[in-house]
């Protein structure tokens, strides 16, 4: 037997092993494509749980909010004479409904200080020691509806 000159040389190699080979890598790509396939379904099926997830979540949430009687709520006091406040609100946990609320807080002209947030049964605690800067709302009603109106659009 004479051996290859190269070693990539594979003219030694006969038909049915050609053959072989060309079942093998048919084989591969088909279960491949197959593997594909699976991947696409469960992806889906994985993107419909969780649709679902959230809003069984949400239901509960509303659910366990209604049980405890817990309301929407906004406290507001001026701390001295200075442009600091303390807030307190209470809302409904939602996906999203904090960063909103940040946003919010961010256009009424708030820098917040020290901020607490506590998740219970569905609700959300929001307490914050906040400075107003520069063309901030500084009336504590006039805050308090706002902020109302905000959690309650969440």
């Amino acid at each position: 037997m004479e051996f290859p000159n190269t070693p990539f040389d594979d003219s030694h190699i006969s038909e049915e092993r050609e053959m072989k080979k060309e079942t093998i890598i048919t084989d591969a790509t088909t279960y491949i494509r197959e593997l594909q396939t699976n991947v696409n379904n469960l992806s889906e099926q994985l993107l419909a749980m969780e649709a679902t997830h959230k809003e069984e979540l949400e239901t509960r949430n509303e659910e366990i909010i209604d049980k405890w009687g817990i309301e929407p709520e906004v406290q507001v006091a001026q701390i001295g004479t200075t442009n600091k406040l303390w807030i307190k609100i209470v809302c409904q946990k939602k996906r999203g409904g904090f960063t909103e609320l940040m946003e919010a807080m961010n256009v009424f002209g708030f820098d917040l200080n020290d901020t607490s947030v506590t998740t219970s049964k569905g609700a959300l605690l929001v307490t914050s020691s906040v400075e107003v800067v520069c063309g901030g709302i500084t009336e504590a009603n006039q805050i308090r509806e706002m902020s109302l109106t905000i959690i309650l659009g969440i």
